[in-house]
């Protein structure tokens, strides 16, 4: 049986876990006052907080105590990356309006909080959830958080756009599952993957044509690069046998993520040896796109692959913005706004399959060329 990393939770806070979170900048003084006058119990302000936390931890708490605490002691959470597939098919509108109102009940059945905009031909999905992360400190572990289903007509179906992590995932797949049953047919999901296109070589040519050719834009810089080489499958350890004793047993040297950052990446020596040698290929890359009409801001952009060995799990993030302002670009970047993210989202989808397409394409015809010449 694999070992448990992290977790579960502690079912009930120690008085230790109390004591250190009260000693927590982000607990502020306030916050503990009223705590304590939830116990008709008056504080001075010049009370060290030590002796404070001290006191109030050898008290009864419960879940109110608790949770006035964890909020306190929440993680902010980060902006995070998108990911989007074509679902094509005979669907109508009413198809779509009965699957997203069966996901919306659904969701509200397991306590999530789901609201629904439909606006120009497009439909959003906004979804309040919680979760769980066993990593942090018992106050912080619960984490609440939000993500976004968007469905935009195509000729062909639906482009279902979604925030990248497994919780949206899941409801994204649950959503495509609703609608084929209620157009009583079956969906093509289309991806951005990868996987039929094993050459090195072609999947470090993605991101750099993604990256150099971004229709409208022009590359300004590389900043980071991400490439990889799969451990041969004789060097692959089973789960199971993770936690084995190793003594005795020499394993191959091999490195099997690089990571680079700076400026100008991709004219690294180090980078080219790898990508021309040593059979390594990109899996991520970040690259500042500017604008080449219109008002010239520079994007921060930011694309990858969650499963690099088979280059599968597409998804990308635009991390903000260097506006062009009084004839020169600004040195400090900016939060993009809303329409900025879609027409950069449009833009990077739209290339990126494009790209799968001719690569495939490309791929198929030096396959074909080798069995000839066999």
């Amino acid at each position: 049986m694999r070992r448990r990393l992290h977790g579960p939770s502690l079912y009930y806070a120690s008085d230790k876990n109390v004591f250190d979170a009260l000693n927590q900048h982000k607990v502020d003084i306030p916050t503990i006052m009223k705590l304590f006058e939830r116990r008709n119990i008056v504080v001075s302000k010049k009370t060290p907080r030590e002796n404070l936390a001290a006191y109030f931890s050898r008290q009864i708490h419960d879940y109110q105590d608790h949770k006035d605490i964890a909020a306190r002691l929440g993680i902010t959470t980060k902006r995070e990356r998108i990911t989007s597939m074509d679902v094509n098919g005979t669907v109508t509108k009413d198809h779509l309006d009965v699957a997203v109102r069966q996901l919306k009940e659904e969701l509200e059945e397991n306590g999530e909080v789901v609201q629904i905009h439909n606006e120009d031909g497009r439909v959003s999905l906004t979804v309040q959830y919680s979760t769980v992360d066993y990593k942090v400190s018992e106050f912080a572990q619960r984490q609440e958080r939000d993500g976004t289903v968007e469905l935009l007509k195509t000729d062909e179906g639906y482009t279902v756009r979604n925030t990248q992590n497994d919780f949206l995932n899941d409801v994204t797949q649950t959503l495509i599952k609703k609608l084929e049953t209620a157009a009583d047919t079956g969906l093509e999901q289309v991806t951005v993957s990868l996987f039929g296109i094993p050459s090195a070589r072609l999947r470090s040519k993605f991101f750099h044509e993604l990256a150099s050719n971004l229709p409208g834009y022009s590359r300004s810089d590389v900043t980071a690069v991400y490439v990889y080489k799969a451990k041969p499958d004789a060097c692959v350890k089973d789960d199971e046998d993770e936690d084995a004793d190793d003594d005795g047993i020499e394993s191959a040297t091999h490195v099997e993520r690089v990571s680079l950052r700076g400026n100008g990446v991709t004219r690294s020596e180090i980078l080219n040896n790898l990508l021309e040698k040593d059979d390594y290929f990109i899996t991520k890359i970040a690259w500042g796109a500017r604008e080449i009409a219109g008002s010239g801001h520079d994007y921060d952009i930011e694309a990858m692959f969650a499963n690099p060995r088979d280059c599968i799990e597409f998804s990308f993030i635009l991390r903000g913005v260097y506006p062009f302002e009084d004839g020169q670009l600004c040195s400090r970047r900016r939060t993009p706004f809303k329409h900025e993210i879609e027409v950069i989202s449009g833009v990077v989808e739209a290339k990126a399959r494009q790209l799968v397409r001719e690569l495939t394409e490309e791929f198929n015809k030096a396959a074909i060329g080798g069995a000839d010449a066999d």
